[in-house]
């Protein structure tokens, strides 16, 4: 009787061993594309980038916007790349930085000089940092999620919140 129970532990186990891994895997990357974007802000180079939508064939009722910025190095090299942006901060960046929608479009950008493609968007009062923050909190929830679940073969405890320590007499 027993291995059948430890075979369903087994099986609870994996998939949730599985849940564990992504959310890890998911909190590494948004860790170093924060890292990275950080770098970019303090020791990137400067650039005047022009976003555009790099969507094609969008059926009619249908909204498609897939970001691309192109902009020109200091060595005159043309360098094109997908931001990890979400659409809507590069609306939200003419209303904060106060700049007319005239000039919408064209966008500060931070790239690595010996490796332009490694590259992004800088926008006002640092809202890009906002899809890094969504990111890190969607892998920590999966990370907490996988590491609630997955079973060792042994019962959890129950977590006990005591707030009786608060409560005022």
């Amino acid at each position: 009787m027993e291995p059948q129970g430890n075979e369903a532990l087994k099986k609870e186990g994996i998939g949730n061993r599985i849940l564990k891994f992504i959310g890890i895997l998911f909190f590494l990357f948004t860790c170093l594309a924060f890292l990275g974007a950080v770098a970019l802000d303090l020791t990137g180079e400067k650039a005047i980038g022009k976003v555009s939508n790099a969507a094609k064939n969008c059926s009619a009722g249908e909204t498609c916007w897939t970001g691309k910025v192109e902009f020109v190095t200091q060595q005159g090299e043309t360098v094109t790349f997908y931001p990890l942006t979400a659409p809507i901060l590069f609306d939200l960046d003419p209303l904060f930085s106060g700049r007319s929608y005239k000039e919408y479009g064209e966008y500060q950008v931070r790239y690595l000089k010996s490796f332009p493609v490694f590259a992004k968007v800088k926008l006002a009062f640092f809202l890009e940092y906002s899809t890094h923050l969504g990111g890190l909190c969607l892998g920590s929830f999966l990370l907490l999620i996988g590491a609630a679940f997955s079973s060792s073969g042994k019962p959890h405890k129950p977590l006990v919140l005591d707030l009786r320590s608060l409560r005022k007499k």
